[in-house]
């Protein structure tokens, strides 16, 4: 009998905390298939990446980042359109690569568009975190990210380990030596900041005059804002919403006001754009915090809480570094609200569909 005493959101905490251990492992894994993988990516006409839940925002964070790369059509859909309307999304008659993400390989909508896809003459890639798993099982070549397997309910560091994968997998299949060795820098840079993380999230966290979130990112950012809004609706049960950045402008900005705080993934691409609507939040009457890696006077003076990274690296490779400190700013309110983070209302592991 285990003399180990539990307390709500322990593993959601030690989760976070212990990411950056569980990316290394991801090159290494890659790279032992990687001829297989880039087989696969040079037969293929287009890409499909597919999931539910933190796996289709997983989704929609690696597509962009890989068109760039390939020149393929790379596209996010949701698992259960393909099971459901597979005529809208695949065509038998081109070549087509699905990648399918799933933290447990068993959620009943990725393994049927796996399935539906694969009877279409799609080649299939599972990312999964278990080895027995049925999209494992089903898939043509399986990545299996055992080091990021998580106890909680929450997913944290199965997410960011399935993003560094997709952009790894993006630079091994293109060639891109140099992004690949600029993702192997940042297991150690996320080390060296996570202290920082953790003390901006729990500070922001401790704000009880914020009350509801938005999270806004463009490109290859728009998926973690999407992730982002997940936690907060998953943990902290407070209003929250996720838009591309200069989308919020067209309506729901009408929302912001001394209880709105508005976070902005700052891109090297979009950042006069990004700045110019930290402005605007802050004309509304909105907190703000800005993500960045190199903030510049402007974004300081707008910013109520700021994350400067200081890391160099560009777009579509830092990227997961912005995930951390939203993690605990979501797992602090949570606590701070009396919930678990570990356990969040009405959710389970995997979704299983009785339908069918």
């Amino acid at each position: 009998m285990s003399n180990e005493t539990y307390a709500p959101g322990d593993y959601t905490f030690s989760e976070i905390k212990s990411q950056a251990g569980s990316w290394g492992a991801v090159f290494s894994r890659i790279d032992s298939k990687a001829e297989q993988f880039r087989k696969m990516y040079s037969e293929s006409d287009e890409i499909i990446f597919t999931g539910c839940g933190s796996a289709f925002n997983i989704s929609h964070a690696v597509a962009p980042f890989f068109q760039k790369l390939s020149g393929k059509t790379c596209r996010a859909v949701h698992a259960s359109e393909i099971m459901v309307n597979p005529e809208l999304f695949l065509n038998k008659n081109r070549k087509t690569m699905v990648i399918g993400y799933s933290r447990s390989g068993d959620t009943t909508e990725s393994v049927r568009a796996l399935e539906t896809a694969k009877s279409l003459n799609a080649r299939i890639t599972a990312v999964v975190c278990f080895k027995q798993s049925k999209m494992a099982h089903t898939a043509d070549l399986a990545l299996i990210l055992e080091e990021a397997v998580e106890k909680s309910v929450t997913t944290t560091r199965s997410l960011t380990a399935m993003v560094i994968a997709g952009y790894y997998l993006a630079g091994k299949c293109t060639g891109s030596d140099s992004v690949c060795q600029n993702l192997k820098k940042l297991p150690d840079i996320a080390r060296q900041k996570m202290d920082m993380f953790h003390d901006t999230g729990k500070k922001i966290s401790s704000e009880k005059n914020i009350t509801k979130y938005a999270f806004l990112g463009s490109g290859s950012y728009y998926g973690l804002a999407r992730e982002a809004q997940l936690k907060f609706k998953e943990m902290v049960l407070l209003p929250s919403d996720s838009y591309v950045s200069l989308d919020y402008q067209h309506g729901p900005m009408s929302n912001v006001d001394e209880h709105m705080l508005v976070t902005i993934m700052v891109s090297d691409t979009g950042r006069s754009y990004d700045l110019e609507l930290a402005v605007k939040m802050k004309s509304l009457g909105g907190m703000v915090f800005v993500i960045c890696d190199q903030a510049g006077g402007k974004f300081k003076h707008y910013a109520d809480y700021l994350i400067e990274l200081q890391t160099g690296l560009g777009d579509g490779v830092r990227n997961i570094l912005y995930m951390p400190a939203l993690q605990f700013m979501a797992y602090y309110r949570s606590l701070s609200l009396g919930f678990d983070p570990d356990n969040p209302k009405n959710l389970s592991y995997h979704i299983e569909l009785k339908t069918g």
